[in-house]
């Protein structure tokens, strides 16, 4: 999430500052100011999404710009996967990854793809500029060079546009008249005191690292109109004729050009710095639009803000961007609860001016079969239901259909907390329902399929188990399914028949079969673990995913008939 804020905020600051300066700065002849605005600028645009900068906002604007964030972002970027950063902590305080990094697939989605596009393109710019700068130390290299006492002259006469790189300037001297070389090589003498290379390349990686941002174009290409309108402005102040060197700046201009990233004489626009050259000099007046330009600079460090609200109360509405007004009889009695401080949402569906919002938890302990509601045997004595504001007996969820649920709300109440109600089940589902069907948006799609999925699996949204030799013996022996494998006569694994179609297995972090299973010996099993993915990976359509996972560690010396690792387990039956 910070990264795609930052992204979104770089490209947009470089669009501000680009245009800003297009609009505001680009006329004026105050061109060591226009140099270091530019350069600030990009600073700005860099730099600001990294700081935290103190709001200054009004509460209610920073609340919904808050807000706002919470309902977009989320839809951007891809759903994460948050079990596959699941630990496990052995007794002996040794902690391990549950799966390692081998077992993840990669689900093509539409941002997967935008971040494929985006590398293609920088590793195809990085390598043509690779290949630019080795093509150029290679034409300086086979060329002959003067020392002068500022810069060094590169002599090669296959080069048909004389440039500055740093500070060398190359050039063919065969191709210019004297007027013309004593012009050029002050133009280019400019570019090498004001180091105007190192712009040229920032420039040049600006719209690598931004190549599918038009302003970071724009901005490479103000960069460069500002370095040659200094360097002719310094060559006309030494009492060049203007007409002269104006007619020279258009005979080399039709000339072959050289690389995008060095300083030559013609470039980059002829019309523009012939313009810039008959211009006259900006007045005192001129410094309003400087004055501008950092306004609009001090609107973008507001915009910029991100500084969090500090000593905010977990429980005040005030800040809780998903506070509600006890506008039905169903939100009064959250409100109610929530007010007393030892409840909370444990699921949730509800709507805000923002949109449908959703709260997913464990347990699940609500269910959708068969598009009416079932309330599971292990919380038909925990919960109270209520209807339209009404406690009504569990068979009432059976008349309820998915789409005339307005809101939902399963409130939970803390435990081992001072003020909790001893007298008050511990789930309260509240319901408030429409006259008419509602509309199925994504986040209410959401929310019944993780209902549906509850009544498929007791897991609906994830969950890990691991199993040393000794507690698969007993999970085997009990028949536990978390183990997702049973023991067969002979005391080798077998995974479930029920599970057989929907698990993807590894033996020691490598993928393996159903079959390669049935090949391990209860007794060389090291270490197995068991991952049920969230429903929103295996529940759907598209490209579901196993919903299993199976990684099986062996140690194939523990199966040796001297062994008196397994003499304490009373669940192993077989031959020693």
């Amino acid at each position: 999430m910070e990264t795609l804020r930052y992204i979104v905020l770089v490209n947009g600051l470089l669009a501000v500052v680009s245009v800003a300066y297009y609009f505001l700065l680009r006329r004026e002849t105050f061109f060591d100011a226009n140099r270091l605005a530019l350069w600030l600028g990009l600073a700005g645009a860099l730099l600001l999404p990294l700081l935290e900068l103190p709001d200054w906002r009004p509460q209610p604007v920073r609340s919904v710009m808050q807000h706002t964030a919470q309902v977009i972002v989320p839809r951007i970027l891809p759903k994460s996967d948050y079990s596959s950063g699941v630990t496990i902590t052995f007794p002996n305080q040794k902690t391990y990854l549950a799966f390692q990094s081998q077992q993840k697939r990669v689900v093509w989605s539409w941002q997967l793809g935008l971040l494929l596009t985006y590398l293609a393109g920088l590793t195809f710019l990085l390598i043509r500029f690779g290949i630019q700068l080795f093509s150029l130390r290679k034409l300086i290299r086979q060329s002959v060079h003067e020392p002068y006492d500022d810069f060094i002259l590169v002599r090669n006469e296959t080069v048909t546009s004389p440039f500055s790189f740093f500070n060398r300037v190359v050039l063919n001297p065969n191709q210019h008249t004297p007027d013309e070389l004593d012009q050029i090589l002050r133009h280019e003498r400019v570019h090498v005191q004001e180091r105007h290379s190192v712009d040229m390349i920032t420039g040049e990686f600006v719209c690598i690292v931004f190549w599918f941002n038009p302003a970071a174009y724009l901005f490479r290409h103000l960069l460069h109109e500002i370095l040659e309108f200094s360097a002719d402005r310094a060559v006309l102040t030494e009492g060049i004729d203007a007409k002269a060197y104006q007619y020279n700046l258009l005979k080399v201009s039709l000339s072959v050009g050289q690389l995008a990233f060095t300083n030559r004489f013609s470039g980059p626009s002829l019309r523009q710095r012939v313009g810039m050259i008959n211009s006259q000099p900006s007045g005192p007046l001129a410094w309003w639009r400087y004055l501008l330009w950092l306004s609009v600079m001090g609107i973008v460090v507001l915009a910029c803000q991100h500084g969090r609200i500090e000593n905010t109360k977990i429980h005040d509405q005030t800040f809780a961007p998903n506070a509600l007004p006890a506008s039905t009889p169903t939100r009064a009695m959250v409100v109610d609860l929530e007010d007393k401080g030892t409840w909370y949402r444990h699921l949730a569906l509800f709507r805000t001016k923002f949109g449908t919002e959703i709260v997913e938890s464990k347990p699940v302990v609500l269910q959708l079969k068969g598009n009416r509601f079932v309330l599971p045997d292990d919380y038909k004595y925990e919960s109270a239901i209520y209807i339209d504001g009404k406690e009504v007996a569990t068979e009432a969820l059976a008349k309820l259909s998915p789409e005339f649920i307005n809101e939902l709300f399963v409130m939970h109440q803390w435990e081992n907390m001072a003020n909790v109600d001893a007298k008050a089940k511990p789930y309260q589902i509240i319901i408030q329902t429409s006259g008419k069907p509602i509309r199925f948006d994504g986040k209410r799609k959401q929310f019944f399929t993780l209902l549906q999925a509850a009544a498929i699996s007791q897991h609906p949204l994830g969950e890990t188990f691991s199993f040393n030799m000794n507690q698969l013996l007993e999970a085997t022996f009990f028949h536990n399914k978390n183990a997702l494998v049973e023991r067969t006569k002979n005391e080798h694994l077998s995974v479930y028949d029920d599970y057989a179609n929907s698990v993807e297995i590894s033996i020691n972090n490598l993928p393996a079969t159903l079959a390669d299973v049935k090949s391990i010996h209860v007794r060389e099993v090291a270490r197995l673990y068991t991952k049920e993915r969230p429903y929103i990976e295996w529940f759907r359509a598209d490209y579901p995913l196993p919903r299993f996972q199976l990684s099986i560690e062996t140690a194939p010396k523990r199966a040796k008939r001297d062994s008196s690792y397994y003499v304490f387990s009373p669940f192993y039956t077989g031959d020693f």
